[in-house]
């Protein structure tokens, strides 16, 4: 297996993380805390959205590896 399929199963990982993220956003938010270092409350809407980058990105990413746009070396 090349290096490029690595990197496409693990961008099939991250985009079904966003997912769960996104679907199931109070449990991320459970597991994450429920502010940020500095005190603001973090929303679920603002979980959502990073569930939603998440699965976004990593889908696009493994469309290009899968498809042979990424170079093999």
């Amino acid at each position: 297996m090349t290096p490029v399929t690595w990197f496409g199963i693990g961008a099939v990982v991250v985009a079904l993380w966003g997912i769960t993220i996104a679907v199931f956003n109070r449990w991320a938010q459970s597991i994450g805390g429920d502010e940020f270092m500095n005190g603001r409350p973090i929303t679920p809407r603002f979980v959502r959205v990073i569930g939603i980058f998440l699965a976004v990105l990593g889908t696009i990413i493994a469309v290009l590896a899968f498809s042979g746009v990424l170079p093999e070396r």
